[in-house]
């Protein structure tokens, strides 16, 4: 015979009544994801308020090079030129139209303006012998008296000036047939040989400002379609460029 409590049969509904459902906690979770979240957003912004910019820079130039395939480049560099290099940009060509200036009162003064083309471009200022009195003869590279005194006025102005100078020694589509020249492309080059070595020798240039380039018949002023502009097409440009460029431009 059992002594003690008489035992009593719970049903499973009795049991449930005292257990709370698994979900009623549920809310405790997106709570404190919540207040985590808020931690963290016043420790970025604490952060912020006290910012390293040494750090803060290391760092954006670390992105800029992973964005970049490994080749940074500073931001202001990307947006803007550099102000350093418009100055000098400038100065450059203030210092060109200064002496294009001078150039053209030395030739007026000397009453032999017309007798030449002065134009500026990107390639610098170009001074054209390009009327009948500078022409070349058929196969000839010496300057013709007018020429010659253009060239040494011009010298005069440039010799004072550190700009390169690149004398384009040009010919027309005549073939040579024979004299002291093989082709058109050694005639074009003493032409501008000559024009160099009066610059230097009687100018007094200094040599290592001069260049010479010789272009043969490959680039006519005017098509050589007549005896006048095969004559025309026979020159030499002196061309002014501004300090630090390239020999051509």
């Amino acid at each position: 015979m059992r002594t003690g409590r008489p035992y009593r049969a719970v049903s499973s509904t009795e049991e449930g009544d005292n257990e709370e459902p698994a979900g009623m906690e549920r809310w405790l979770l997106t709570y404190s994801d919540m207040i985590t979240l808020l931690l963290a957003l016043f420790v970025v912004l604490y952060a912020l308020s006290s910012l390293n910019h040494v750090k803060y820079s290391e760092f954006a130039k670390g992105l800029d090079v992973s964005f970049n395939n490994g080749m940074s480049q500073p931001s202001s560099a990307r947006t803007q030129p550099s102000p350093k290099h418009g100055k000098q940009e400038s100065s450059s060509e203030a210092s060109l139209q200064a002496l294009e200036i001078q150039l053209h009162g030395a030739l007026e003064q000397a009453g032999l303006i017309k007798e030449v083309q002065l134009s500026s471009g990107p390639g610098g200022l170009v001074v054209g012998l390009i009327t009948g009195k500078t022409y070349y003869g058929v196969d000839s590279a010496a300057l013709s008296p007018t020429g010659a005194e253009v060239v040494d006025i011009t010298g005069a102005v440039i010799r004072s000036h550190s700009n390169p100078v690149n004398v384009e020694g040009f010919t027309d589509n005549e073939p040579i047939t024979g004299g002291p020249y093989r082709d058109n492309w050694q005639l074009s080059a003493e032409r501008a040989v000559v024009v160099v070595e009066r610059l230097q020798n009687v100018a007094h240039v200094n040599p290592a400002q001069l260049y010479i380039v010789g272009f043969g018949q490959y680039h006519p002023l005017v098509p050589n379609t007549s005896r006048a502009n095969q004559a025309e097409n026979r020159r030499v440009n002196i061309v002014i460029t501004v300090p630090g460029s390239k020999v051509l431009p």
